[in-house]
Order: C-alpha cells, then structure tokens, then sequence
C-alpha cells in the first residue's frame, strides 16, 4: 500500500470536496432531447426482456434485473417536472402513481416482494405503450 506522499498530488487530492459547477444555459441540452435518450435507453432495456422471454424473467436474472432498472429510470423522469413536466403530460395521475409504486417496491422493499407475473406485464405491455405515446406528444 502506498502512503499519499508516494501517490502524488493527482491521485492525493481524489477525493478532496470541490465546490460544484453549474452548468451556463447553452451547456445544458433541451429536455426534449434529453427525454428522447432516456426513453432509448429504457427502451433498450425493455426490449432485451422481451427478446428473454417469460421464462427467464425470474428474481435475480438479468432480464429482470433490466426491467426494475427501466422502471427506476422511468421513474425517475417523474421526479422533477421543472424539467420534464410538460413533456410528460400525457401520462395519467394513475400511471404515474403505478410506475412510482413499482419503482418504490423495487428500490425499498425489494424485488422478492414483487408479484413477478405482474411485474412482467408492467414491464413488456404497459410501459412501451406509455413510452409510445410520450413519443407521439406534439412536443412544439
């Protein structure tokens, strides 16, 4: 193990607390390209359950363990609507609930206190078809 005097002043000061930047407004992307890229990548995800199929889709595999990372990012997109608010409108007071239900399940309680089939189901029907019709909002 090397002392902080022989890793010298790069790696010394790694974990030194540093003020955070803020970003100017021309660094920060539109929301509706940032939501567009979060939708691929849950999308992605998504996809790659489906292509696993039903009988891979148990606690512990990586087909599930995708379907409660899309449903964390979905989730997240709902957290703020400063940003994504008005992008997201045509998602229902109902869905959203559903969706942070779930995702508060996955992340609280555990993924042993999912009912499987239903999280398959939220996972493969419900979701794609509520990312669709984000993607079809008139976003002008």
């Amino acid at each position: 193990m090397t002392s902080p005097q022989e890793e010298g002043p790069v790696t010394a000061n790694r974990w030194a607390v540093r003020a955070r930047t803020t970003p100017s407004a021309s660094d920060v992307p539109p929301a509706d390209d940032v939501l567009d890229e979060e939708l691929t990548r849950i999308e992605r995800r998504i996809d790659d359950v489906i292509t696993q199929g039903r009988a891979e889709f148990t606690e512990g595999s990586d087909s599930y363990d995708r379907a409660t990372v899309a449903i964390l990012r979905l989730a997240a997109l709902f957290e703020s609507d400063d940003r994504f608010g008005e992008l997201l409108r045509v998602v229902t007071p109902e869905e959203r609930r559903g969706i942070i239900t779930t995702r508060n399940i996955a992340a609280h309680s555990g993924c042993g206190a999912m009912n499987t089939e239903i999280f398959w189901r939220t996972v493969t029907e419900r979701l794609p078809e509520v990312i669709a019709r984000i993607r079809a909002t008139d976003r002008n």
